[in-house]
């Protein structure tokens, strides 16, 4: 309890409460190990969820960021064998023109797994779930990747929301910060650090860091709302405000959206010189991937502010088919760098649960089919790293949007017909098209 008394700086207020919270927990976590593994997931989820969210609710948005890299930094490296320390990082290369992924054994690969395998909608063994995904020839997991399968194959690390813009939020539950004043950037550096610490158990095992997922970044976005009206709205002696009011002295011409835009840019710039300089403060010899982009929330004026900071650009596409090379190769020639397909799927129609998918396909089989073919287009590219399947197993969809979030795994991880010998196929075909060995 050391740790957290000295660096959380807790007030007087606040130290019977948070005394309390630890001791509950702690107690608590030896009772879970009695019970039978199917029932001990949900009651602990229930149970930390709860007491995690009191403790957000009793610290400061600096206290909680440092709390959690407080837990992360007393577990990591835990679980690391002295072999596992001295493997390399993954890393990035190019055989023949085109870019791979290099594993710590050396070899080149192309990563293909589930994301969300975290999720905490859905119940099942973590262990099961392994076994399942490498007999259909999977090599890695997407991000939300369980700290019990870190060191089962590579894995990319990822906090959804660095800063809680995603515009599938809901326009009432987006909140931009200040992103020019000094305490909201301490904040998002501890975030960054505590995000690192999650990964230092099996570091070698980290294909690399994404940040925000699919912000509301555009002035004109799905979400309705934009960084840049927010700051402007900031109060006169807030540094956001003082920053607009410094652009807008130097600001020429009478376009208003080009004004925004160019103020967006800033903001942009700021934002990524304080998340991209503490990455590479704290985990300096891994790759980053950066923010996460769809196709709507792609800003190339934001995304160039990125780029110094980045090894690669994450894209979430259309859930549709055919293969997007146009728009993808627009990206990848703004940009210079290698693109991670990081959440995809073809959805499909399954008896009568509410899927919500645009072009959902008529059945798992079509679905597989589809899905082959679009993951064999983005082999045939110079500059695809991997893709990755949205979700595990069916769930809700979260944040109150109704509807199924659906799985790639049947109830119990059970078999999809079509899909499943389809990407055990893909996968074969994967393996035959990667290089054996770097030049």
């Amino acid at each position: 309890m050391e740790p957290f008394l000295k660096e959380l700086s807790l007030k007087d207020q606040q130290k019977p409460k948070f005394l309390a919270i630890q001791k509950e927990m702690t107690t608590k976590w030896a009772e879970f190990q009695k019970l039978p593994i199917d029932e001990r997931k949900p009651a602990q989820q229930a149970f930390y969820q709860a007491r995690f969210k009191e403790l957000e609710e009793l610290l400061t948005p600096e206290q909680t960021a440092k709390y959690r890299a407080i837990r992360a930094r007393r577990t990591a490296g835990a679980n690391a064998t002295a072999e596992e320390k001295r493997l390399p990082n993954i890393r990035l290369t190019k055989i023949d023109g085109r870019h791979w992924l290099v594993g710590p054994d050396g070899k080149p690969f192309f990563a293909h797994g589930i994301t969300h395998v975290s999720t905490n909608r859905a119940n099942f063994d973590f262990a099961e779930m392994s076994a399942a995904c490498k007999r259909l020839g999977f090599n890695a997991f997407g991000y939300g990747c369980p700290p019990q399968l870190k060191h089962d194959m590579p894995y990319v690390e990822s906090w959804n929301h660095l800063v809680p813009i995603s515009y599938y939020r809901g326009k009432d539950s987006i909140k931009f910060v200040d992103v020019f004043d000094p305490n909201v950037q301490t904040r998002l550096e501890a975030g960054v650090k505590a995000n690192c610490f999650r990964s230092l158990s099996h570091p070698h095992n980290v294909i690399g860091y994404c940040w925000t997922d699919l912000g509301s970044w555009p002035l004109d976005n799905p979400s309705g709302r934009n960084w840049v009206d927010f700051i402007r709205g900031l109060p006169e002696e807030a540094p956001g405000q003082k920053a607009y009011q410094k652009f807008f002295s130097t600001w020429e011409g009478g376009d208003d959206k080009a004004r925004d835009q160019a103020f967006l840019r800033l903001i942009a710039r700021e934002y990524f010189r304080v998340v991209g300089g503490a990455q590479r403060k704290y985990a300096p010899d891994h790759l980053i991937f950066g923010d996460r982009f769809d196709f709507n929330t792609f800003d190339s004026d934001v995304v160039k502010e990125m780029l110094p900071y980045v090894d690669g650009i994450a894209i979430q596409p259309p859930f549709w088919a055919p293969f997007p090379k146009e728009k993808l190769d627009e990206i990848h020639e703004l940009t210079g760098k290698p693109i991670l397909l990081c959440d995809f799927a073809i959805r499909f129609k399954d008896s009568d649960k509410d899927i919500r998918s645009w072009k959902a396909e008529d059945d798992s089989v079509a679905a597989g089919k589809v899905y082959s073919d679009y993951v064999k287009a983005a082999l045939g590219t110079d500059y695809i790293v991997g893709v990755f399947w949205c979700n595990p197993v069916d769930t809700t969809k979260g944040f109150g949007n109704p509807g199924v979030k659906q799985g790639f795994f049947g109830d119990g991880l059970a078999e999809r017909p079509g899909l499943h010998q389809a990407v055990r196929e893909l996968n074969v075909y994967r393996e035959s098209m990667t290089p054996e060995e770097l030049e």
